[in-house]
Order: C-alpha cells, then sequence, then structure tokens
C-alpha cells in the first residue's frame, strides 16, 4: 500500500528526514514512536502530500505521490488538481481536529464528499450518518462542533476522514490534545478501524495502545528510522540503544 524509499525533507539547513524507508503492507497497522524531534509527524505529512518531500520517492496504491514520470521520462511535480485526488484517497486525522466551526456535525462530514469527490448530497449524507453510528454519535448529527468534547470532536474528525472512502489513514498523535478521560473513546474508535482491515499509519505516544494494535512498530530518532518489528519484539528485546533509552522514558 506504501511504499517510501530514501525520503529527505529539510525546513532551510535543518534535516528532518534523512533516507527514510518505508514500507506498509496493506490492511497492516503500523505505529510510529519516538522521542519529540525524531521527524515522525514530518514523515506522516509527506505520506499525503501535506509536506513535499526533498529528494527520494512515495508510492502510495503503486501511484508516485506528488511527482509524476513526463514524456521524457524526468519526474516532475504533479498539478494541484492532480495532487488533491490522490490525496482524497488518504485519510488524515490532526491532533487538533481542523473541523469548521460554523457547520453542524453532520455537515462537517459530507461537505467534502460532494465536493472534491462529487458524489450525490443524499449518497453523501446518507454514509455520513453511517458513519457518525460507528464512531458512537449518531445523535450528535445536528449539534454545533463547538458544543462537543474533544474526544467526540476527534471522533468526527475521524468519521470525516473515513467518508472520503480511503485507501489508507494516517493518524498524527490523534489523542495528545485530550483530557485523559477522553482518549479511550477515540482509540477504541481506532482499534475497530484496525479490526475491520483498514490500513493504517498511526503517530502516538499511548503505548498501551501501541502493544494492542500495531502489527509493526516503527521507532524514529533524528531523522531515521532506527528500529522496526513486532511490538512484542520491540517492546521486550529492543535492538537499538536509543530505543532503550526510549522506552525506558516512556514505560518508567
Amino acid at each position: 500500500m506504501v511504499q517510501a524509499v530514501n525520503v529527505c525533507k529539510s525546513f532551510g539547513d535543518k534535516r528532518i528526514l534523512t533516507d527514510v524507508n518505508l514500507e506498509v503492507a496493506r490492511g497492516e497497522v503500523v505505529v510510529m514512536v519516538g522521542p519529540s524531534g525524531a521527524g515522525k509527524t514530518t514523515m506522516l505529512r509527506t505520506l499525503n502530500g501535506l509536506e513535499a518531500i526533498d529528494s527520494g520517492e512515495i508510492r502510495v496504491n503503486g501511484e508516485l505521490l506528488g511527482q509524476r514520470v513526463n514524456k521524457q521520462g524526468k519526474l516532475v511535480e504533479r498539478s494541484a488538481r492532480d495532487l488533491a485526488r490522490q490525496r482524497a484517497n488518504i485519510g488524515f486525522v490532526f491532533q487538533h481536529f481542523n473541523l469548521f466551526p460554523h457547520m453542524s456535525v453532520l455537515e462537517n462530514i459530507w461537505h467534502a464528499v460532494v465536493e472534491v469527490k462529487h458524489e450525490s448530497k443524499s449518497e453523501a449524507v446518507a454514509y455520513a450518518r453511517e458513519l457518525l453510528g460507528r464512531v458512537g454519535l449518531a445523535d450528535k448529527a445536528d449539534a454545533r462542533t463547538r458544543s462537543l468534547s474533544g474526544g467526540q470532536q476527534q471522533r468526527v474528525a475521524i468519521a470525516r476522514a473515513l467518508a472520503m472512502r480511503p485507501a489508507l489513514m494516517l493518524f498524527d498523535e490523534p489523542t495528545s490534545a485530550l483530557d485523559p478521560e477522553m482518549v479511550g473513546e477515540v482509540l477504541a474508535v481506532m482499534r475497530d478501524l484496525a479490526n475491520a482491515g483498514m490500513t493504517m499509519i498511526i503517530v502516538s505516544h499511548e503505548m498501551g495502545f501501541t502493544r494492542e494494535v500495531a502489527d509493526r512498530v516503527v521507532v524514529m530518532d533524528a531523522g531515521r528510522i532506527i528500529e522496526s518489528g513486532p511490538p512484542a519484539q520491540v517492546f521486550a528485546t529492543p535492538q537499538h540503544e536509543r530505543t532503550r533509552q526510549f522506552l525506558s522514558n516512556v514505560l518508567a
């Protein structure tokens, strides 16, 4: 589903990602962990074209992301319209919800489906109601988003991403902005997605959730992937010293 090869990214003269290689199989749940500043969020943002890479390549579903090969055989940037088409197939859930406060919960979910994918409003609304049921918010369809708790808003954000029927879901620390008592309700929705076979890449600091849900844990440090493996192996017998240091801090 995802193949990143030698991905590099800098902001000014600060190198954020260095030769990152990552493959994610269809239906796999990969959780990316590591210390702050390791490059996890930047890597996630490159995987749906929110950040353009400096070098390397990323393929999603076999198609080059953000780039294409022209008639002369050279790599060139895709048009904004073509990149938008690609990104419509990749759901992204942010730390801070990014819902539209002037819209109802239901409108937040169906709006992009009609505007971007040009589906009929009646079908989009029906699917939005179905998704609200899946995330446990069927009774909040007509509410304004500002009246919801943080956990409820994040569940709406997940439903909004799912409304585009993505092949891939990306989550950037989706519980970090939530009060502790709200974390569980969001993780429960993500757990259901994982059980349903959704391909997911998650940046998370929730180690218990990572142990339970991840097929594979990817550890990043200083802009590189330093370790990758099943949760049981990474948590019990980490191979890299930086992984051992990181886990000793977060699991203490």
